[in-house]
Formats: structure tokens, C-alpha cells, sequence
């Protein structure tokens, strides 16, 4: 059986205990992601709110912001995880709302779809 992605929290409340007091210091995680894939964020009405290229190969776990302040010494990334800042392409806070997303792996070209919710 296949795995499925997902993103966590969700819902996402702004101003949790765990948030930054600046907009770029919150995160989204998705998990569960192929080795090398591309996540696309929509709104509702299909509009693109964002993307990104995840590359198990190269990514380090910037912006995992809980390991950056609490792990120590060198970090081992199962690959499998990307965090995501809520900021839209266009560099827009995300608003409150329901969004989709699609995560398509370069390597078969499935995609895998899902959903989240922001609270403010």
C-alpha cells in the first residue's frame, strides 16, 4: 500500500505556542513525500497560492524551525518532510481558509491530493 502525504497541523491556528512572532516563522509541514516531487498549494477556487520542489537528495530541513532551536550537533532528515512559511508566491500572508494541495512525484508522476485549513 502506498503512503499518503500529509501536512500537519491541521488545522493550522495562527498564534499557537509553538509560532513565531514573525509571518515567515510559522510553518506547515508536509510529510510523507516522495523522494523528489513538486507540492502545489491551491485556494478554493483553484487558484495557485504557492509552490515548491522537495529533493530528498538536497534538503536539509531548512525551516524546521523545532530542530533548528531544540537538536543539537549534525541532523539526519529522513527526506521525507518539507516545511512550507504560509507566504504566497506573490509574498501575501496566507488568509484564513480552506486550501488544496497536489503533490506529483518526478520519479512515476502520480499525484496524491489533499487539504488543510488555516485559522486566525
Amino acid at each position: 500500500k502506498d503512503i499518503s502525504v500529509g501536512v500537519y497541523p491541521n488545522p493550522y491556528r495562527v498564534q499557537a505556542t509553538w509560532d513565531g512572532n514573525l509571518e515567515r516563522d510559522r510553518k506547515l509541514y508536509f510529510f510523507n513525500l516522495p523522494a523528489s516531487c513538486e507540492v502545489r498549494i491551491y485556494t478554493l477556487a483553484g487558484d495557485l497560492v504557492d509552490s515548491f520542489t522537495h529533493d530528498a537528495t538536497s534538503y536539509q530541513g531548512e525551516g524546521i524551525q523545532w530542530t533548528e532551536k531544540f537538536s543539537r550537533g549534525n541532523r539526519v532528515y529522513a527526506g521525507g518532510e518539507h516545511a512550507w512559511d504560509l507566504v504566497t508566491k506573490d509574498d501575501q500572508a496566507l488568509a484564513s481558509g480552506l486550501y488544496f494541495y497536489t503533490v506529483e512525484d518526478n520519479t512515476t508522476g502520480k499525484v496524491q491530493r489533499g487539504r488543510f485549513l488555516v485559522i486566525k
